[in-house]
C-alpha cells in the first residue's frame, strides 16, 4: 500500500525488492515521508498493532494513531536506531527497528520495522529486513554486541541532535576515531562528554577491545595511584592477597578514558605522563615493567590553561594529552536541540514507565530561553521531574520549576532594555515579548561583531541562513 506522491522516491530506495512482498511478508512495516505522514503501512504491520484505526493511517500523520512512535525523532536527526526494544501503546512489547530515508543530504522519510517473538527464525523476513537495512543505510554496522563486550555502551548515533555545530563536532571526532593519538575533551559539566568519548572507542579499530574508565576526581588521592597502575599482592596494608589490576593494564589494547582529568593531583601527574610516554607500567610493590599498548582520550570541564599559569597541571602533560582536540558547546549553545531533546527524554521516559506526556508548545519555547547551566543532564532530569508531576496529558507552563521560571522571566520586568523593548506595555503577549528580547539579542550581536553576519551566527551559535531568516522575519 503505497502513496503515490511518495513512490517515485521510495522505488528507487526499494528497487530490488517487490511491492507486492511487502503486503506477502509476515515483516510488519510502516514508512512515513518528511512529515511524518504515512505512506507504507502493510497488512502484517496491521495485524500486530491490532487497532482498527490504523486502516485510515495512510496519508496521515503517525503521531495521529501511535503516539509512542519515535520516527518523527529519527527524521529530525537522520540517526538510525536499529534493534531497539520498543513498548507499544497497546501493551505490546517487541524489538523494532528505525531507519532515515535519505535522497543524497535530505532526509526523505523513515522506514519502522517490528520483529515479532517468532519472526527472528524466518529466513525470508530476516532476509528481507537485512535488505531494507542495507538498502537504506548501506553504511550502517551493527555492532552491538561488540559494544557491549568493549563495557562500552553508547556510540554517534546516541549522540541526539539537528544542530549544524554538534554535526560538526560529530564528524570532526569520527575522524579522531581513526587515529591512536590521544583526545582532550572539553567543555561544560553535562554536555556529553563521556558520550563522545565511547563513540570515538566504537568507530576506532580498537572497538572490540576494552574501553575502561575512570573518574579522577572522584577517587581519593591515595587510592588513585593503585587504581591506575595495579598493585602487587602484599603491596601496603589492606591489599588485596592476589594483587590487582590497574586502569592502564584493564583497557591494554583498547581505551582508557580519563575523566575529570584537570582534578588530577599534581603528585599523580608526573607518574601518569611518564607512563603515556615510555607505555609502560609498573604495578605497586612490584618489579616489573610491563608494556602497554593504550589509546588515551581525556575530559575535563577546568580550564587547563588557567591550571597550568597556577602551576596545578604541568604544561608536559597537558600537550601529552592535547593532541587532539573537541570543545563541545554547551545546551544554551544549540537551542535548536532542546525541543528536539525534550522529545527524545519524554520517548525513553514513556519507554521506561508506560507514562505518556506532551509538552505543549508554549512550554517547549520557554524551556527554549533557559540558559541550562546543567545543560543536557539538567534537561532530561527537568523533563523526567515535570513528567512525574503532572497530572494531565498535555504539560502546561504551571509546571515548569519556578527557579527555572525565576530564571527566563524574573529580569524581565527589571531591565531597562527590556522595558524599553517592551514599549510600556506591560500586557504583550509571551510570544511578543520573546520576538522583542530575540531582537535585541540579534542586534547586539551585529553591533559587537561590526555588522558581520558570519561572525555573529557563529557567536549566536546557528548557522548563517538561520541568522538571515531570522533578520527577514524580524524586518531588519
Amino acid at each position: 500500500m503505497f502513496n503515490e506522491q511518495a513512490d517515485k522516491h521510495l522505488e528507487k530506495l526499494f528497487q530490488h525488492i517487490p511491492k507486492s512482498l511487502f503486503d506477502e511478508l509476515p515483516l510488519p512495516i510502516n514508512i512515513v515521508d518528511e512529515n511524518g505522514i504515512v505512506v507504507v503501512m502493510n497488512q502484517a504491520f496491521l495485524s500486530f498493532y491490532g487497532a482498527p484505526d490504523f486502516k485510515n493511517a495512510l496519508g496521515r500523520p503517525l503521531l495521529e494513531f501511535d503516539h509512542t512512535t519515535r520516527l518523527p525523532i529519527v527524521l529530525k536527526t537522520g540517526i538510525p536506531e536499529v534493534g531497539i526494544p520498543h513498548h507499544f501503546a497497546t501493551g505490546k512489547v517487541a524489538v523494532v527497528d528505525r531507519i532515515p530515508i535519505f535522497d543524497g543530504e535530505q532526509v526523505i522519510g523513515a522506514a519502522g520495522m517490528v520483529v515479532i517473538e517468532g519472526l527472528e527464525s524466518h529466513e525470508n523476513a530476516k532476509r528481507i529486513r537485512e535488505s531494507i537495512i542495507q538498502s537504506i543505510r548501506p553504511d550502517w554496522d551493527d555492532n552491538t554486541d561488540q559494544r557491549n563486550a568493549s563495557g562500552a555502551k553508547y556510540h554517534f548515533d546516541h549522540i541526539i541532535t539537528q544542530s549544524p555545530l554538534i554535526k560538526h563536532f560529530k564528524d570532526r571526532a569520527r575522524s579522531f576515531a581513526a587515529t591512536d593519538l590521544p583526545v582532550l575533551i572539553t567543555g561544560e559539566s553535562g554536555v556529553g562528554k563521556e558520550l563522545f568519548a565511547q563513540s570515538i572507542h566504537h568507530h576506532s579499530d580498537r572497538r572490540n577491545k576494552p574501553f575502561v574508565s575512570i573518574n579522577c576526581a572522584a577517587i581519593p588521592e591515595t587510592l588513585l595511584e593503585s587504581e591506575l597502575f595495579g598493585y602487587e599482592a602484599g603491596a601496603f596494608t589492606g591489599a588485596s592477597r592476589k594483587g590487582k589490576l590497574g586502569k592502564f593494564e584493564l583497557a591494554n589494547h583498547g581505551t582508557l578514558f580519563l575523566d575529570e582529568i584537570g582534578d588530577l593531583p599534581l603528585s599523580m601527574q608526573s607518574k601518569l605522563l611518564r607512563v603515556l610516554q615510555e607505555n609502560q607500567v609498573e604495578r605497586i610493590g612490584g618489579n616489573e615493567v610491563k608494556s602497554i599498548n593504550v589509546r588515551v582520550i581525556s575530559a575535563t570541564n577546568r580550564n587547563l590553561h588557567d591550571k597550568i599559569k597556577t602551576q596545578e597541571f604541568r604544561s608536559d602533560l597537558y600537550y601529552r594529552l592535547n593532541v587532539l582536540n573537541l570543545n563541545i558547546p554547551a545546551l544554551r549553545e544549540r537551542a535548536e536541540d532542546i525541543e528536539l531533546l525534550i522529545e527524545h527524554f519524554s520517548s525513553l521516559f514513556y519507554q521506561k514507565t508506560g507514562i505518556y506526556r506532551k509538552f505543549n508548545a508554549e512550554v517547549i519555547q520557554l524551556l527554549s530561553r533557559y540558559p541550562w547551566p546543567g545543560n543536557i543532564r539538567e534537561l532530561e532530569n527537568i523533563v523526567c521531574r515535570i513528567i512525574v508531576i503532572a497530572e494531565d496529558e498535555i504539560i502546561g507552563k504551571e509546571l515548569i520549576p519556578d527557579e527555572i521560571l525565576q530564571e527566563i522571566l524574573g529580569g524581565f520586568a527589571a531591565s531597562n532594555d527590556t522595558a524599553e523593548m517592551l514599549g510600556g506595555q506591560p500586557h504583550n503577549s509571551l510570544a511578543e515579548i520573546i520576538k522583542r528580547i530575540e531582537v535585541k539579542i540579534i542586534e547586539d550581536t551585529l553591533e559587537i561583531c561590526d555588522n558581520n553576519k558570519s561572525k555573529a551566527a557563529d557567536l549566536l551559535g546557528i548557522d548563517r541562513m538561520t541568522l538571515y531568516r531570522k533578520l527577514k522575519a524580524h524586518d531588519r
